[in-house]
Formats: C-alpha cells, structure tokens, sequence
C-alpha cells in the first residue's frame, strides 16, 4: 500500500489532526486507524523486580519476555527481570510488529534479533542478539515466515 503523506504545519491549528481519505476502507486502513488512534496507550516501559529492587524497563532493550517456573521475565542485556504481566497480556499490549510470539512460552523483540536460522528442515531458530537461540515452536513457524515474508525477505 503507497500512501501518500501531506503535512500542514500552521500556528493557525489549536491541536493536531489526521485525515485519511481512500476510495474505501481496507483491513490496511483499518490497522493504521487503529494503530494513530492507540499510539499513546502503547507502553514504552515495564516495571520489573530484581533482587526486590523494581526496574522500569524500556521496552527496546527488552531481548524477550519468558515463563518459568510459573513466573514471567524481561530478559535484557543487563539482566533478568521479573514481571506481574502474563505473556497474552503483553502480547495484546504491545506492537505485533515489535513483539512476537513463538512459543507458549516466549515472546521476543523483533528489533533484537540477529537472524533466524532455517537451515534444519521444519525448524527455525531464532539467534537473539544477546547471543542467546530460543527455538520456534512447530506451530509458531507459519507465523515467523509470514513476517520473514512480509518483510521482504522470503517469497
């Protein structure tokens, strides 16, 4: 989808506005409208517990969200955090296109990702880049293509 983008910068407006005019309104148009309408709804931190001290994390150097032991983490490269949200939770908060599922249990940072390896037939594993692998689970590998494939990087 190309789309053309016009600005209007003036002291003449009291507060910013967006129009959007299309011919109709595609699932494409629907995602950006509900995208503008929450980006300030959308989290830029989490609060995590490390050694009973509390953490607010910057969601861009969170490497993953984790569950173990019947408890959720934030791992970054300063370390583990423990966290009150469950996984779902923080899969509906967050940007999909930030955040993605591939297991049941983790979901990770789709901008620390160093690459995925498909070379073992059905598998992918994902090389983070923390220099950690977390693998995909089988029925999380459609998803993972699909985003490979939407970026541009597999027909």
């Amino acid at each position: 989808m190309n789309i053309k983008i016009i600005t209007n910068i003036s002291s003449e407006f009291e507060e910013p506005a967006i129009t959007i005019q299309a011919s109709k309104l595609t699932a494409e148009i629907q995602n950006l409208i509900d995208y503008i309408s929450n980006i300030n709804t959308i989290p830029t931190q989490i609060v995590g517990n490390q050694n009973n001290e509390i953490y607010f994390i910057d969601l861009e150097n969170v490497i993953c969200f984790f569950s173990k032991d019947k408890y959720n983490y934030a791992r970054t490269e300063k370390g583990t955090y423990k966290i009150k949200y469950k996984l779902y939770e923080l899969e509906e908060t967050f940007k999909p296109k930030d955040f993605i599922r591939i297991s049941n249990s983790c979901l990770i940072n789709i901008h620390q990702v160093e690459c995925f390896d498909t070379s073992i037939l059905g598998t992918v594993l994902v090389k983070l880049k923390d220099q950690t692998q977390e693998v995909v689970s089988k029925r999380n590998v459609s998803q993972i293509m699909k985003l490979l494939r939407e970026r541009g990087n597999l027909k």
